[in-house]
């Protein structure tokens, strides 16, 4: 019944919001060349566990599609007076005030507080993803025929047939009562990197357009969901809508509780992959935080939730950006910011777009700045009393 659980929350959940957006990134990634070299189209035939890992394992090859307009993705533009994102200059002293990543929070925390305390029955939240795809490095070729070639003796590795960015918008509607919907593949667009990508892609027939989640053609999916009678995992427990609506507004409470799930994780994902997660609680808050600050926070909860960010160390401020919808906000980075393949693949460097206004996560980013390989962009949220409601 676990295993059953797990497969209905994956589909349920946006590919960016179960873990770090890299690490979501890497695992369709695996997922793509698997069904391709199946040639089914699906993904029941080579099993692909689930990553657990955080930032050891954010960034894989994948990251080669930079040559992507960076626009289709929305690129963070620094304005702390450093290097910037996209190779930009600094700004001119003066025109900047300077905070670190710790007054961004304490404000963040400050402006969360302050915001009305709404409820509902279900948590609705409208976010777009957008994607780099391209086709497989060597590197990723290798492991892959040593992951999975012994299964197909004489089959070409599969790759990728273009590089282009692939955006989707989905609706969520998470219930107390554990009854869910979500609509799927809303308003699909893509962006190729040259015009010999696009026009294989009118080449495509139709089954490889859906092979390879290309088909602009398609129509939204609804689907509905009943976890009511569904035994979950501790780690499903820990996270359910009702349980998230309930976390305490005292940072150090709240450390508490997400130092017991960080143990559940570990244990999870020791029984999972037969080792622990490799990051460590640092690095798991800030992991989690991106799911939480798009989740049914109380504004209590999120206030202590950015005090408990500002207490962890490598968090780094970048300056203001645009989200892909132009919404302007702070900054936040945790890892590395190499913007070479090379330098993401060693470290990898996940990005927070947050409106410390308001305490609102706007956008999240991984991947290179000048070209993200994934962007979660958070267009609307908050509580409903009814499946198809908008906030």
């Amino acid at each position: 019944m676990n295993d059953n659980a797990d497969d209905m929350f994956r589909t349920l959940k946006p590919a960016g919001l179960d873990t770090m957006v890299a690490e979501a990134h890497a695992r369709r990634r695996e997922q793509d060349l698997a069904k391709a070299w199946d040639g089914s189209g699906s993904d029941r035939v080579v099993s692909v566990p689930t990553a657990r890992r955080r930032m050891p394992r954010v960034l894989v090859a994948g990251l080669a599609a930079g040559a992507v307009a960076a626009t289709a993705a929305g690129v963070i533009v620094a304005t702390d007076g450093s290097r910037g994102t996209g190779g930009s200059r600094p700004t001119p002293s003066g025109t900047v005030r300077i905070m670190d990543a710790r007054a961004v929070l304490l404000a963040s925390a400050e402006s969360a507080a302050k915001a009305p305390a709404t409820t509902g029955a279900y948590w609705y939240t409208r976010e777009r993803e957008t994607s780099l795809v391209s086709p497989a490095t060597p590197e990723e070729k290798k492991a892959f025929a040593k992951k999975f070639g012994d299964k197909k003796p004489g089959r070409r590795v599969p790759s990728f047939p273009l590089s282009a960015s692939v955006s989707k918008t989905q609706d969520t509607w998470s219930g107390r009562n554990r009854h869910d919907r979500t609509i799927v593949g809303i308003d699909p667009k893509i962006t190729f990197s040259t015009p010999a990508d696009e026009a294989k892609w009118k080449s495509m027939s139709l089954r490889e357009r859906q092979q390879w989640d290309l088909d602009t053609s398609a129509k939204p999916q609804v689907n509905n969901y009943d976890f009511s009678r569904l035994r979950l995992s501790l780690t499903q427990q820990d996270k359910t809508i009702e349980a998230l609506a309930k976390l305490p507004s005292d940072p150090a409470a709240l450390e508490r509780v997400m130092r017991t799930w960080f143990k559940h994780e570990n244990q999870e994902a020791q029984q999972h992959d037969g080792e622990p997660m490799g990051d460590d609680f640092s690095q798991y808050v800030f992991g989690e935080a991106q799911d939480l600050l798009a989740g049914p926070l109380t504004p209590g909860a999120k206030a202590a939730l950015y005090r408990l960010l500002a207490k962890q160390p490598g968090i780094r401020y970048l300056g203001t950006a645009a989200d892909p919808m132009g919404r302007k906000g702070a900054v936040l980075a945790l890892g590395s910011g190499g913007d070479t393949v090379r330098q993401a693949k060693s470290g990898g460097e996940i990005r927070l777009i947050v409106d410390s206004n308001t305490g609102g996560l706007l956008a999240q980013e991984s991947g290179d700045r000048k070209a993200p390989s994934l962007t979660m962009t958070y267009e609307s949220m908050g509580w409903v009393n009814s499946l198809g409601a908008r906030p």
